[in-house]
């Protein structure tokens, strides 16, 4: 874990530093929290723990109980959770293409089209971060053309639950050539848009989380 000093805000610290605890096991589904306690073993006052406390539970991590207080959410992502996540990201986008087709939105396509040269660069440097966070952000560039600002935080905070709290068997980016074959699918997708083949841009794009549903649950 990063020391203080490498924090920009010591309420940043206090936040991933729960995070952390519940990814080892340290915090186990509805423990309860209590800010004296918090405040005790990260040795901070217990403003930053309040501010951390309240950012969790907006994004579903801790929540708040009548008669409980703070407790710790089950949110550690097994295979079937993952695939079950993977759905309600692909409702949200499949929506938000059918608004552009209906629509005729002319899209950005070079914005697409770098996210995939910083997917394939970062995967050829073996950069596993920067190559999942060019992958959300090609999904987040399709939901900011939705109007309802509701379908990108939701998605937003879903790849967020997915990022911390998958177990390490379930989210695989595989060999290099398995994550080439990937980047390739998202150009297709890209090309699809292009083309302003809506239709063909989605069913391009759950295909995608069928392949990543389906790797999950490999060995």
């Amino acid at each position: 874990m990063k020391s203080k000093r490498e924090y920009k805000t010591l309420d940043r610290m206090v936040y991933f530093s729960i995070i952390e605890k519940i990814k080892s096991g340290e915090l186990k589904p509805n423990e309860h929290l209590t800010e004296e306690r918090l405040a005790k073993e990260l040795d901070v006052s217990r403003s930053p723990i309040r501010k951390a406390i309240t950012a969790l539970v907006s994004e579903g991590i801790l929540d708040y109980r009548t008669y409980s207080g703070v407790v710790v959410r089950d949110s550690m992502i097994d295979s079937a959770k993952y695939a079950q996540l993977l759905e309600v990201i692909e409702v949200f986008i499949d929506a938000t293409i059918q608004k552009m087709k209906k629509n005729k939105t002319q899209l950005d396509i070079d914005a697409f089209r770098n996210y995939i040269a910083s997917m394939d660069r970062s995967s050829y440097l073996q950069n596993m971060e920067d190559y999942i966070f060019n992958q959300h952000q090609f999904f987040f560039r399709i939901l900011k053309y939705d109007p309802n600002p509701y379908y990108y935080e939701n998605v937003k905070r879903t790849f967020f639950t997915i990022n911390n709290f998958s177990m390490e068997t379930v989210v695989k980016q595989g060999s290099e050539d398995k994550r080439d074959l990937t980047v390739k699918k998202f150009t297709a997708i890209a090309d699809a848009f292009e083309a302003n083949d809506y239709d063909l841009a989605n069913e391009r794009i759950q295909s995608l989380f069928a392949d990543f549903a389906l790797s999950a649950f490999r060995e």
